[in-house]
C-alpha cells in the first residue's frame, strides 16, 4: 500500500462506465461526521466538487452540506489568517524593540501558517480542479465501488487498516496503519494479535 493513491471521485462516472448506484446516504452521514469532528479536510476536493450540480432531492442534500462544510472551512481558515497575522505583527514589534528567542520563533510559525492558510485557502475557492485534488492520503476519504447483495453501490470508504476491535484511539497511537508491508506491521502493531486478519476501515467506524 502505497503511502498516497490518485481517485476517480466523479460518482457519475462510475455510473455510467458500471451501472452502479451511489448511496447518497452514507456521503450524508460521512459529511455530517466530518463538519462535527473537524475532519472536512480529509474530503478530497474532487470528491465533494462531484456533489455541486444536483440533479435531484438526494444529490441537493449532498451538494447542501458540501456548500455549508466549504464555508465553515473557508471561515475557520480566515480566522486562522487573522489570528496569525496579529502573532506575525506582535513578534515583529518584539524584535525592532530586543530580539528574544520567543519573539523569532513566533515570527517563524506565523510566517509559516499564514502561508499554509493562505494556499489552503486559495485551493478551497479555486473552481478549477488540478490532479491533486484527486489524491488521499492515510486517513483521508474517497469513493469506493462494492457489491452488495449482488448489485454495484459507490460509498465513501476511509484509506486506512485496523484490527478488529480497534478504536480512533488505538489507531492514533500506531498511527503507521496505513502501511500494510508486513514487517513494518509487526512492529507497529506488536502489542495486538498478529494472527487476527486485517480489514478495511469505513466511514464511519
Amino acid at each position: 500500500m502505497c503511502y498516497s493513491a490518485q481517485i476517480q471521485a466523479d460518482y457519475r462516472k462510475f455510473i455510467r462506465e458500471f451501472g452502479t448506484s451511489v448511496s447518497f446516504e452514507h456521503f450524508v452521514e460521512l459529511f455530517w461526521q466530518t463538519r462535527r469532528d473537524g475532519g472536512w479536510s480529509k474530503l478530497p476536493k474532487a470528491m465533494r466538487a462531484a456533489f455541486l450540480a444536483p440533479t435531484d432531492e438526494k444529490e441537493r442534500a449532498v451538494a447542501d452540506l458540501v456548500a455549508a462544510g466549504d464555508k465553515e472551512q473557508a471561515i475557520a481558515l480566515e480566522t486562522e489568517l487573522f489570528q496569525q497575522k496579529t502573532r506575525l505583527t506582535t513578534a515583529e514589534r518584539a524584535l525592532a524593540v530586543k530580539p528574544t528567542k520567543k519573539a523569532e520563533n513566533d515570527q517563524r510559525i506565523a510566517t509559516d501558517k499564514i502561508a499554509r492558510a493562505q494556499r489552503n485557502l486559495a485551493d478551497l475557492q479555486r473552481a478549477d480542479l488540478l490532479d491533486r485534488d484527486s489524491r488521499i492520503f492515510p486517513g483521508h476519504y474517497a469513493p469506493v465501488m462494492v457489491v452488495q447483495d449482488g448489485q454495484r453501490i459507490v460509498i465513501p470508504m476511509r484509506y486506512q487498516c485496523r484490527l478488529p476491535g480497534w478504536t480512533s484511539a488505538m489507531e492514533r497511537q500506531k498511527n503507521g496503519s496505513y502501511n500494510a508491508l508486513g514487517t513494518l506491521l509487526t512492529v507497529k502493531w506488536k502489542r495486538f494479535s498478529s494472527n487476527q486478519p486485517l480489514r478495511a476501515a469505513n466511514s464511519f467506524s
